[in-house]
């Protein structure tokens, strides 16, 4: 009876109706797949300028945190592989580690907040943890968990239609985040800042508790395995033990040292080890790849801030370039799968998947090699900061009329306008400097003054009347990207709302008070100085990057005002980035979108879990080698970190293209059809009896 009874379901799932349909619980897997992807995208796009702008790292520092950052989410697939298949199962791993991520994403964004009195770096490195856990764990199972719901073998042609709508959604996914996020961290002022990285990390946090709900919704219409164990231990076991028997000598009489262990594993699984493992040597050399794909979020997004944005009728911001890439992979992906793929293979050019990888690799190289002919061309346009051994000496004349500098020391006889400035970037000074100069003119006492310099610093002096304030001024661009004014006031304005007002947002930006303000950060818009109703100053310009002093006088009963430029806004458009963008994108489909679908075909049937954790891995590699080059070279000048990168790769590249030329394409693939083949024919064989006993 049993027998009789395991037929009928065999007949019956061969002949279930619908089988061919696409299973539309599908749908709702991919849905919280795109949430989770539009968190995870969203929040990487700003992450690199929050970690600088904000907590204060430097550019070295804000990018390793960056890359140890996206080490970690290609890690913890691993992890969450292993506790899907042998404790939790896909769908309860999702779940928890859904709840895990949007913790991490809501204390990053409590962390934001400016006025909160907590240990920001420290909180905000243990949400990125969160985050990592949570996106790194649902990595590995969402994909496998939606392939759970395809009836196999029926159902072939529509899971690999799953695969490629998979895919897509992820870069739609990532395209609309990078398009928005940037938008809410801006455009958006909170909290008394210039920005609002507390709506821009609390917004993906919200996507994510979506995304929850929409997995949730659909939970008893999912077809749900249990958990088998994972093939990833006993991959392990069986290398480690075939290692032992190498090093203990036990392998004399076996033709290859794997076959050792075969009195403790089958044939089958030590072929699929041998053949898993042909595919990880290609492997080791392409983590070098990644460390350079990996670097448009960090590198290149800081490589942004330094250039002018405005592209006609609207202005792109740094880290929203990165939508770029996802464009153009949406773009390149149709047209090469339909055009271009086939009338090469038609020309017998990149007829394997090897081929497309050696080419990526070599695209990517390239575009590294645009990447730092273009850092040298901005370096014409950076500011001349204070070196050591100098100091930069600037001297503000806030009086109605004109006054001469003397100093004996140097020679010097300088007359500085009224509302003008005195520069010298070049003063020689060890630690601390006094300066002797006489101060002499019509509307102030000759007094003899004397000047601090500090070493490294930019000293500045404002005269005002018979007083002299003495401030630090910020030479260098924002790290945010936007301009820094200071407001330079003099005794003689008195009136107490003396506002600057934002012309494009008709709203005033800040409110200026009598002496020296701080510096602080503006947008980037036309303005106008504005005491009461009354415009005393109008069109000025104040562009990303730009360094300005406005100084404010009252002569009798009429305001007079002038702006100062310190520093030139970025000039630099940003339209010079598109062909490293475009060139990486390319590299980007031929590698990365190729690699994966290598790695799936060509792995032995039990061993596709484990493939897809080390591919996941070698990204995890690649940013480990950003981490290590950004330390052993964090004195090198970005261009030269940009050729060293492009070295790199090209040896990787060359190392790779040896090796893939002895590599053998789907030589287990005939022994699994042939072992199908035989498994089949002895199924029936038992049916066929089991049919007979049932008729006697």
């Amino acid at each position: 009876m049993t027998v009789s009874k395991d037929i009928a379901i065999v007949k019956h799932e061969d002949t279930k109706p619908g089988t061919n349909r696409f299973p539309r619980v599908v749908i709702i897997i991919m849905l919280a797949e795109f949430c989770e992807r539009f968190s995870y995208s969203g929040m990487r796009a700003f992450l690199t300028l929050y970690l600088r702008s904000k907590l204060g790292y430097t550019d070295e520092g804000a990018t390793e945190i960056y890359h140890i950052f996206s080490t970690f989410v290609y890690f913890f697939p691993i992890l969450g592989g292993i506790i899907a298949d042998n404790y939790l199962g896909k769908f309860r791993t999702i779940l928890y580690l859904m709840f895990v991520y949007a913790a991490g994403n809501i204390l990053v964004a409590v962390t934001a907040i400016p006025y909160l009195d907590i240990p920001k770096r420290l909180c905000t490195i243990l949400g990125l943890f969160l985050i990592t856990l949570g996106t790194g764990g649902i990595k590995p199972c969402v994909t496998s968990f939606g392939g759970d719901q395809f009836n196999l073998p029926q159902q072939e042609k529509q899971l690999a239609l799953y695969f490629s709508i998979l895919y897509f959604n992820i870069c739609t996914g990532s395209l609309i985040a990078k398009t928005v996020s940037p938008i809410l961290r801006s455009d958006v002022h909170c909290f008394g800042d210039r920005d609002c990285y507390s709506l821009a990390f609390g917004a993906p946090g919200f996507i994510v508790l979506i995304s929850i709900v929409v997995f949730v919704s659909a939970k008893n219409r999912y077809l749900m395995k249990k958990p088998e164990g994972n093939l990833l231990f006993d991959f392990i076991k069986c290398v480690s033990l075939g290692l032992k028997n190498v090093v203990l000598k036990r392998t004399e009489k076996h033709s290859h040292w794997l076959d050792s262990t075969q009195h403790r594993y089958d044939k089958r699984f030590i072929r699929d080890v041998k053949k898993t493992l042909s595919i990880l040597m290609l492997f080791t050399v392409l983590p070098m790849f990644w460390a350079l794909l990996d670097q448009l979020g960090s590198r290149w997004t800081l490589q942004a801030t330094k250039m002018d944005g405005r592209m006609g009728f609207f202005t792109i911001k740094p880290d929203q370039l990165q939508v770029l890439g996802p464009i153009c992979i949406l773009i390149l992906i149709p047209l090469s799968q339909k055009y271009i793929y086939p009338y090469l293979e038609k020309y017998n050019i990149l007829t394997n998947p090897l081929h497309k990888l050696t080419l990526g690799g070599v695209l990517a190289g390239l575009s590294f090699i645009a990447s730092g002919l273009v850092e040298i061309y901005i370096k014409t346009t950076y500011p001349e900061l204070p070196q050591l051994g100098y100091s930069q000496l600037r001297i503000f004349n806030g009086n109605p009329c004109t006054i001469s500098l003397h100093n004996d020391q140097m020679g010097l006889v300088y007359t500085i306008p009224s509302l003008s400035h005195y520069t010298n970037k070049q003063i020689g000074v060890n630690g601390i400097k006094d300066m002797h100069f006489r101060l002499r003119g019509d509307c102030i006492e000759t007094a003899d003054e004397v000047f601090t310099l500090s070493e490294n610093k930019a000293t500045s002096f404002f005269v005002n009347g018979n007083n002299t304030v003495r401030f630090i001024d910020n030479v260098d661009k924002s790290k945010s990207g936007l301009p820094f004014v200071r407001f330079l006031v003099t005794d003689r304005v008195k009136l107490p709302n003396v506002t600057l007002f934002n012309e494009n947002r008709k709203e005033i930006e800040s409110y200026i008070k009598t002496g020296v303000s701080v510096q602080t950060e503006v947008y980037m818009s036309e303005y106008s100085v504005r005491i009461g109703d009354k415009v005393v100053m109008s069109d000025i310009s104040m562009n990303n990057g730009g360094v300005y002093t406005v100084m404010i006088d009252k002569n009798g009963d009429d305001y007079v005002s002038k702006m100062i430029v310190i520093t030139e806004p970025n000039s630099v458009t940003m339209a010079l980035l598109f062909p490293q963008f475009l060139i990486i994108s390319t590299a980007e489909v031929l590698f990365a979108v190729t690699g994966n679908e290598f790695a799936f075909k060509e792995a032995p049937e039990s061993m596709k879990a484990v493939m897809t954790a080390v591919w996941l891995l070698t990204e995890a590699a690649g940013n480990v080698i950003i981490i290590i080059i950004t330390r052993l070279f964090a004195n090198y000048k970005q261009e030269t970190q940009s050729f060293i990168f492009t070295g790199m790769i090209f040896t990787s590249i060359s190392v790779f293209h040896f090796m893939a030329r002895g590599y053998q394409f789907g030589f287990n693939d005939i022994e699994e059809k042939n072992e199908r083949r035989r498994s089949s024919r002895v199924f029936y064989q038992q049916v066929k009896q089991a049919e007979d006993c049932l008729e006697h």
